[in-house]
Order: C-alpha cells, then structure tokens, then sequence
C-alpha cells in the first residue's frame, strides 16, 4: 500500500471514530509494518492534519471542524465522548436503547446530568412546558380559524416525546377554541426538511381540503409552507420552535405562517449552563422550566430586532428571560468542562443554543466541549462489551476448544485472552480458539499460549472475516467445548439474530458444531431483533449481558430455560463430565 492510501485510510478512520490506536491501524494495514504507520501518524502531524497521542492519534480541531460541521463557537472534540474529561453534560433528547446506556453511565458516575427539551430518567430536566405551550398556540390557531371547516395537517418528529407533547398541547387547544378538524393528517418530518417537504407533499396530494398546517419545529414548518406553495394551496400554518431569528422573520411577510410558539434557544443554552455550573459547585439540581411565547406578526418587534436585515432576540428580552444570576468566585470553573451533546448538530436549534452557551461559558470561565451524542453512546458500548469479554473470559479453563465469531465483543474477548496468557499462561495451558474473524487472529497472532485455527471462507472485507458455506469444513475435525456468539439482537422469541445474512450462516455454523454455545450480548442487543436469524435460543444455554440488562428482558430468557449470567458477578463454574457433556458448578 503506497504512502498516500495509507493516509487516506487513517484520516477515514480517524473521521469514522474520533481516536485511532496503533493496534486497529495494523489490524485494519496488516501488511503495513508498526514503523511505517507510526512515521505515517508523524507526517500527519506535522501537516496538521491529525494530533498524535501515545499509542495512537485523534483528529486536529480543524480536521474535526470540517468532518462534523461542529457547532459554532465552541470547542469540538473527539474526547467528549470520555465522559472522565466532562464535569457536567447537557444532552437533548435522544431516542433508542443505546441512550439508555449512555444515560445510565452518566448517572452512575455522579456527574451532573440535565436533560434538554424533553425528561431523561437521572437528568434535572431543563426547557419548555410542551404542551402548555401548544395549547396557547392551538387555542390561538382556532380563534383565527373563525368557524371554517377544518382539515388538518401535522407535521411532527414521532420518536421524540417533547414533540409528541406539543402535538398533543396544539389539539388540545383547538378543541377548547371549539374546532374539530374534520380530517387530521399525521405525518413524520423526522426533524429533516427534505424528509418533512417529501411527506407534506404526499399528504396535500391526498387531500385537497387540507386548510391549517401545525408543525412541531422550524423545519417542519418551511417544508409545510413549501409544499403548499408547489401545490398553490392556501394553508395557515402554525408553529413551534423559533430555533432562528430567520424563521422568526417570516411572521413579517404576509404569507402563511400565522403564529410561532417560540421556545427561544438562546435562554435554554444560558440556563443551561447556569444548572451546569451549579451541579459542579456541588448544588442539587431542580428542574427549570424554560418561558415560551406565542408571537404572532403584531407582537413579533416586541421580541425581535430588524438590524439591517438581520433578525436577532432582543438584548432585553434575552436578560429579561434568562435574568439568573449566580454569585461565585469563576475562577473555581477555569478548568472544567461542559459537555454538550446534540444528536442533530446542524440544526438551527442547537446552532442557536451552542453561541448562548458559549458565550456564558466565556463569562464563567469554563469550557464547552460538544460531540454528537453517538460518540458517548459507542464508546460505552464498547466499554459493556468488554466488560462481558472480561467474565468470558473466566469460563476458559486449559485444554477447552473455543469458538470465537467474528464480532467486537470477541475482539474484546481475544485481547483478554492475549492479556492473561502473558500474566497466567498456565491457566490457557493446551486452550485452542478457532475463528473466522480476522481482528481474532490477529489480537492472538503473538500469543505463544493459545493455538489459534482459522477457519476456511470467501473473505467479507467489510466484517474482515469469513463466511460462505467451506467455512463448516472445519468442523468435521474439530469440536468445540464453548462457542461464545456475538450477535446484534437476541429475544427469547426470534432468538439469536444479526444484521448480515452472511454472518447469521457462518454463527449458525458454530453454535451447530459446538456442544455448548454461550451469546455475547450488551444491553441494547439483549431484547432487540436484528433481520437475519442465527438459531432458535433453544439452541444456546447463557446469555452473557451487561448489569444494564432490564430485569423483564432477563426474566423472558430464564423462562425460556436460558441462564441469564451478569458480567462482574461470580460466574458459574465451568466443567465437563467425563461423557464430555458440559455442567455448572455453583
């Protein structure tokens, strides 16, 4: 590989996960050797173009600027995933079983937690009262509809709650202004204008009656207000948000926007960083509900100014509204760091929140550091997944055949392994790992304790592992003891799935010639389906999650006949009888 590929699959990598480590540039450049890439990171250096660190590299602010389009006016960095570096975190709301991890990390490290928009279970919740909100605003809505026949589109962001409460805030207020549409559309924008554009045109489509519009935020709206336009439709629409002053200046041009219940962005990011401040100097932090204004065309100069075409909140109107005012010595904040972690980085919203909280972080004398909320979720993943890689690997005991598909938890589970064969190699003493993962071989390649076999297969580069159907050739020699199953989802009902069809044929294969197969799975997988099935959980005996895994979720799987086993409680004791069948020891 010549010198500019190597660079290019550096900076791709550096781009995909924040921080690289010399050991995943040679697992991803095996024929590359350790001097090259580490004179390749000392070049990137010198252009600027990366930051060296020992035992590897992180992106420059500028090459990490320009990669994530961070928010303005504040420090972006690949480590705000570490939640070690942050003192306090403010994180919107964020959807999935993956932000339960994050959640329930940030909790249990005791740092001050608020959770933005919407409440989070741990977070002092920080924003509006939503559905108050949008009953000022349906009510208002209905008074101006005077009587008309209504048929109603909504244009909302389904998987979030706090949009959901303003939907339900807005029906509520048109029912007590007495309007009941005799249609109501409900169509999700997913928080994207083209996504909100494409589906607003579907629904005019469909109904030529259509004649009031309610969108949860900015960019449904505009997507409402321009596929009426395409369509020469004659719509009122309604509002939430107010993420920009730009928007804000729609009101005063006579066009269909009528009324905006403005939730004003700037005040919720300074008091934002007044909680933050406050849990850091060690006070309990109490909810604040954030103020919110139904402004129309009439009232729209009394909260903003028109200076030389650009819209901006009015000075007094943003003291006035945000007037907390904290007595403290900030010199005791010059060394901490806040953390913000927006899911939708480019959006008005956040954009408009990250220059207020900037600009009173600079008054305190702190830091603030953003990264999307992904980055904390992934590394806390991962942090899980070693975890149960670390209790895995307990079960070996010497002379055991194991199984190892391909997978980040079996990675984990193989640099265990390397670990303790360099500290106790009499306790892997005759163990053999058999594989098709690359990064598996490769974390054991050095490790003189262990043998490794690699199976047979057509090489899936995107996995760097093995699949097709000589990959079972293996097995008519040799029989595994334990095959540990990395999976992506597994329920007591689908059983083991994963998102390769590929992959679910070649873990079939191991769980099929293994005599007990034991899954691997986090917390998020635990519970979750993936689209291609690997075996029924009939054909497994444990489960190996996380303490994270909800207590329903384990239950179904004891049920079911399925040991639920919690990586760092004491783990059953492994041995086989002399029929070879395998039992616990308690």
């Amino acid at each position: 590989m010549i010198k500019e590929q190597r660079h290019a699959r550096i900076i791709s990598m550096l781009r995909q996960q924040g921080v690289v480590s010399m050991e995943e540039l040679r697992r991803s450049m095996p024929g590359v050797a350790a001097v090259t890439l580490r004179r390749d990171l000392a070049q990137l250096d010198e252009l600027g173009a990366i930051r060296r660190r020992h035992g590897g590299a992180v992106l420059s602010d500028e090459t990490l600027l320009r990669a994530r389009g961070a928010l303005p006016g504040a420090e972006a960095s690949p480590l705000a995933s570490d939640l070690d570096s942050l003192d306090a975190v403010i994180l919107p709301p964020i959807s999935g079983r993956g932000s339960d991890v994050l959640r329930r990390e940030i909790v249990r490290r005791g740092i001050p937690f608020i959770a933005e928009s919407a409440p989070q279970q741990g977070g002092a919740y920080l924003g509006p009262d939503n559905f108050a909100a949008g009953v000022e605003l349906g009510r208002l809505a209905g008074q101006e509809m005077g009587g008309k026949p209504v048929s109603m589109l909504v244009i909302g962001v389904a998987e979030l709650p706090n949009t959901r409460e303003r939907v339900a805030g807005f029906e509520a207020g048109l029912a007590e202004a007495g309007v009941k549409p005799a249609m109501i559309h409900r169509v999700n924008g997913q928080g994207s204008y083209r996504i909100g554009l494409r589906v607003a045109h579907d629904a005019f489509a469909a109904d030529e009656a259509i004649n009031l519009v309610f969108a949860v935020n900015d960019h449904a709206a505009i997507a409402g207000i321009e596929a009426a336009e395409r369509l020469d439709r004659q719509v009122a629409v309604y509002s939430m948000g107010g993420e920009s002053a730009g928007f804000m200046a729609r009101l005063a041009e006579a066009g269909p926007l009528r009324a905006v219940g403005a939730l004003f962005p700037e005040v919720v990011g300074r008091l934002g960083i007044d909680m933050a401040v406050l849990g850091i100097l060690g006070q309990s932090l109490q909810g604040t509900i954030t103020p919110h204004a139904v402004i129309t065309p009439e009232s729209l100069a009394d909260y903003f100014d028109d200076a030389a075409g650009t819209w901006r909140l009015k000075e007094d109107v943003l003291e006035r509204l945000s007037s907390v005012r904290l007595g403290f010595n900030t010199k005791l904040l010059r060394s901490r760091r806040i953390g913000f972690l927006p899911h939708y980085p480019a959006h008005d919203w956040y954009r408009s929140m990250a220059i207020a909280m900037q600009d009173r972080c600079l008054v305190y004398g702190a830091t603030l550091v953003t990264a999307p909320p992904h980055h904390g979720i992934s590394a806390e993943i991962a942090r899980l997944r070693r975890e149960i890689a670390q209790s895995a690997a307990q079960l070996l005991r010497p002379g055991m055949v194991v199984a190892l598909n391909e997978g980040q938890v079996n990675l984990f589970l193989a640099e265990e392994l390397r670990n303790l064969a360099a500290q106790k190699p009499e306790s892997l003493l005759g163990v053999t790992v058999l594989t098709n993962s690359f990064d598996v071989l490769h974390a054991l390649e050095d490790t003189s304790a262990v043998k490794v076999i690699l199976t047979a297969g057509e090489y899936q580069k995107a996995d760097r592992c093995l699949v097709g159907p000589s990959l079972g050739a293996i097995f008519e020699r040799v029989r595994p003891h334990l095959a540990f199953i990395a999976t992506d989802g597994v329920t007591p009902g689908f059983g083991l799935s994963s998102l390769d069809e590929r992959r679910a044929l070649a873990a079939q294969r191991f769980i099929n010639a293994a005599e007990i197969s034991i899954v691997l799975a986090d917390s998020v997988a635990l519970g979750s389906d993936a689209n291609h099935r690997i075996a029924g959980i009939s054909q497994v005996r444990s489960v190996l999650t996380d303490d994270g895994a909800l207590p329903e979720d384990r239950q179904r799987f004891r049920s079911v006949g399925v040991d639920v086993l919690i990586a760092g409680e004491v783990l059953p004791e492994p041995a086989f009888e002399a029929d070879g069948n395998y039992r616990n020891q308690s």
